[in-house]
């Protein structure tokens, strides 16, 4: 087990933040992008460099919730459980 001096450790947290702050805001950027080219109604859209295409598509989804209610005893074999680790980063409240 590694152990990192507390000022090392400070470091790397706020450098994450700072991290999750860029991509935050690049992630809003590009929503704004996508919507944009969305509402085009094009299929096709192309640039300079690269194109974009907008396709359709359906996607299935599994209610799990209410397939425990519906089918209790068909969940457990078909379920499967898996365990996440979880970093959550948040900003200290100053004064």
């Amino acid at each position: 087990m590694k152990v990192e001096t507390p000022v090392i450790n400070a470091v790397a947290v706020d450098e994450l933040a700072a991290i999750k702050a860029d991509i935050a805001k690049l992630q809003e950027r590009e929503k704004v992008l996508v919507a944009s080219l969305k509402a085009t109604g094009l299929e096709r859209i192309d640039g300079t460099l690269h194109t974009a295409v907008v396709s359709l598509s359906e996607r299935e989804t599994v209610d799990t919730k209410q397939l425990r209610i519906d089918h209790p005893k068909l969940v457990e074999p078909y379920l499967r459980i898996t365990l996440v680790e979880t970093l959550k980063v948040t900003a200290k409240r100053t004064h």
